[in-house]
């Protein structure tokens, strides 16, 4: 059996990937943030910004990524929790609502 060793510099739980995507943070109230997504993992990433925001940590938010391919712009949209907060930007984790099964009646 494989298992993943963790140093203390490095507790992430999965790959990071530079990226550089542009993107916005959406609270539940419908305030926004642009920032730059960076760090990029299934299960998280970093979004860098410019102006500083006051978050929680625990607060939801939703997050929206443009990517462009040629003239299409494609909007990506992902449910998160934010897990960090630092002076340049915040860390975020992706999470998904439970799937609803159906009664069979």
């Amino acid at each position: 059996m494989l298992s993943k060793i963790f140093t203390q510099k490095d507790r992430r739980g999965a790959p990071r990937s530079e990226a550089s995507l542009s993107a916005y943070l959406i609270t539940p109230s419908g305030n926004q943030l642009r920032g730059v997504a960076k760090n990029l993992s299934r299960s998280g990433v970093f979004v860098e910004t410019q102006t500083p925001e006051e978050w929680l940590v625990g607060e939801t938010a939703r997050l929206v990524f443009a990517l462009r391919k040629g003239n299409v712009i494609r909007l990506v949209r992902h449910s998160v929790l934010v897990v960090r907060e630092a002076r340049h930007g915040l860390g975020v984790a992706f999470w998904r609502l439970p799937v609803m099964r159906r009664q069979r009646a």
